[in-house]
């Protein structure tokens, strides 16, 4: 069998050549072994026949070796190699069935090499001092797929061994790397159940704890440079589109804290009112929205946005994941801030449409936002149309809302002092349950929750513990204690505000009133008076001290006001129960 260095113009593609399929991701890692290497194994070539001579010399025919020849000629259209590069060829001298089973026996009998000692190759060139950029370049894959064959490489040998064995699945493993230390790898596994040691979730959460994913909506809306100013640790998922927020605390800090700025920005917008998903409850549901009354965008926003258009296509034939943090954070940027111009090209609510409706926060669906949300019946006035005169005593909805909020902090009390009430209570809850057309005739909702554990009409409640551990430490309490803590749990559901019985006071009434229940304590008279209007500070100090309060400052008449209710333990009527006897003020 005779060797020798052709050139390219001197080589053909054989008929015989068994490999028909051509992988584009496989020839691009095989160009650039080519490129690191040179050509590891000679092809496979039959000799000259007559018809493969010309003026320039013999011609050859590849029968093995199709895929070289193929990356060779790339390479030297991308001029990366001379023209002149010769390859190293095997000449043997078949005919055509023989030529059909070399290149059929060539390609049966290549076998890949086992993950396993991929894995380990990669990590010991890592070892070696080959950064993963390095090591990317010489064996054109991307650095993220580098990254997580070294990741693979440095799992604890037991893993390691277990999955060249197939004892463990690939994805399992995958999930193990994002633990970097080997030995807590093998001690998470050895602790786990049996039926979760090999699901990549519960290995992944056994890790992240229920980390917070970064491509996810909550992420978003904190923003990554927030979280990691504020001391936020990542935990990287080297083969998901995503990495992991693991510090709890520090997000849910962020996360109350940017609804809180998101709230004050809004109401400062014009809105009357921002809520979240959560605090609404069962009452997003039964929610008309306002058409947007002003359509387009300026023309200098209008430019913005095709602007941003432009800029964003650049990123079109890009992975995101392997640029540098600071182009990762501009795109972040560029697309956050064209999401929300796309959002107002729509249509944009006048003045008049924000001062009678509101703004959710989404905390349910990736902390999107829902404007011009009305309460389901509500008619929305038309600017065309004349507006309706206002009842001077009329309490506006922001005050109602906090009055219903005292009200139940109040009944909250109250049912967690009386247990034997509060079994009573709960009983009828859980026979209204949350799908009961009733559900807007009882002073609370379903979901119940430890203090401190959010609780939402429709929401999933995050529990701080266990079925398995609550269940136990319930069991193992004396029927009294039982009872109480029972207690505390129907005090966590209990709900009476404006938002969840506005059209049904009488229940609100009469929910205080089977509580024996004092909301006084919880009546922020100050706060009342502040917002109230000046009719309205009138009226009750009348009914206060039987005489009339006379115009002036409204500052000071807050104050009169609040000194009479303060002195007579005056209610507005939204508190009031059948006990409610006021002093007189002298």
């Amino acid at each position: 069998m005779e060797q020798l260095s052709l050139t390219t113009d001197r080589l053909v593609l054989d008929s015989s050549n068994a490999r028909k399929m051509r992988d584009k991701d496989s020839l691009a890692s095989l160009k650039a072994s080519i490129l690191a290497h040179g050509i590891i194994q000679p092809i496979t070539v039959r000799p000259p026949a007559a018809a493969d001579r010309d003026l320039e010399g013999d011609r050859y025919r590849v029968f093995a070796g199709g895929r070289r020849l193929t990356a060779v000629t790339e390479l030297i259209f991308e001029g990366k190699l001379p023209a002149d590069y010769e390859l190293p060829a095997l000449i043997k001298d078949v005919d055509d069935t023989g030529a059909d089973e070399m290149s059929l026996a060539e390609n049966i009998l290549r076998r890949a090499m086992r993950p396993v000692d991929e894995f380990k190759a990669f990590s010991r060139l890592a070892d070696e001092g080959a950064t993963a950029d390095d090591i990317a370049l010489r064996f054109g894959q991307t650095v993220r797929f580098v990254q997580g064959r070294m990741a693979l490489g440095r799992l604890h040998p037991v893993l390691l061994e277990m999955l060249d064995q197939d004892e463990i699945r690939l994805e399992t493993a995958m999930a193990y790397t994002l633990e970097p230390d080997p030995e807590r790898q093998l001690n998470i596994y050895n602790n786990l159940p049996d039926w979760k040691r090999t699901s990549s979730v519960y290995i992944k959460e056994a890790i992240s704890g229920t980390g917070t994913k970064s491509n996810g909506g909550l992420a978003k809306f904190i923003g990554e440079t927030r979280y990691i100013l504020a001391g936020g640790k990542i935990t990287n998922d080297l083969f998901e589109d995503h990495s992991f927020w693991v510090s709890s605390e520090i997000v849910e800090k962020l996360k109350v804290e940017k609804i809180e700025e998101m709230k004050s920005e809004l109401l400062a917008a014009g809105w009357a009112w921002v809520k979240t998903a959560e605090e609404l409850g069962n009452d997003l549901w039964y929610m008309d929205t306002l058409r947007p009354e002003e359509s387009g965008l300026p023309v200098e926003q209008q430019e913005r946005l095709e602007e941003l258009q432009a800029q964003l296509e650049e990123f079109d034939e890009v992975d995101i994941d392997e640029l540098p943090a600071d182009e990762q954070e501009r795109f972040r940027e560029l697309d956050a801030e064209h999401d929300e111009l796309s959002k107002l090209a729509k249509g944009r609510h006048s003045a008049e449409q924000r001062a009678q409706s509101g703004v959710v926060i989404r905390t349910d669906r990736d902390y999107c936002l829902d404007f011009g949300k009305l309460p389901r019946g509500t008619t929305a006035s038309s600017s065309s149309s004349p507006k309706a005169e206002k009842d001077p005593l009329a309490i506006s909805a922001p005050v109602l809302s906090e009055l219903g909020k005292a009200a139940t902090v109040a009944l909250a009390e109250a049912v967690e002092a009386q247990p034997d009430k509060a079994l009573a209570l709960l009983a009828a809850l859980l026979e209204l349950g949350p799908t009961s057309p009733w559900q807007q005739h009882r002073p609370g909702r379903i979901s119940i929750a430890a203090p401190g554990v959010t609780v939402g009409g429709f929401q999933g409640v995050t529990a701080k513990r266990s079925y398995s551990e609550a269940f136990e430490e319930y069991a193992a309490m004396k029927a009294v204690d039982l009872k109480k803590a029972l207690a505390r749990l129907v005090a966590g559901a209990v709900d009476i505000s404006q938002e969840w019985l506005s059209s049904n006071a009488s229940m609100r009434t009469a929910t205080l009133e089977t509580f024996d229940v004092d909301p006084t304590p919880h009546f922020d008279v100050d706060s009342f008076f502040t917002a109230a209007r000046k009719p309205i500070i009138a009226a009750a100090y009348k009914e206060m001290t039987g005489q009339d309060l006379k115009d002036g400052k409204k500052g000071d008449m807050v104050a009169i006001a609040v000194d009479a209710a303060k002195k007579t333990g005056w209610l507005p009527e939204y508190l009031r129960t059948a006990t409610y006897k006021p002093k007189k003020s002298k």
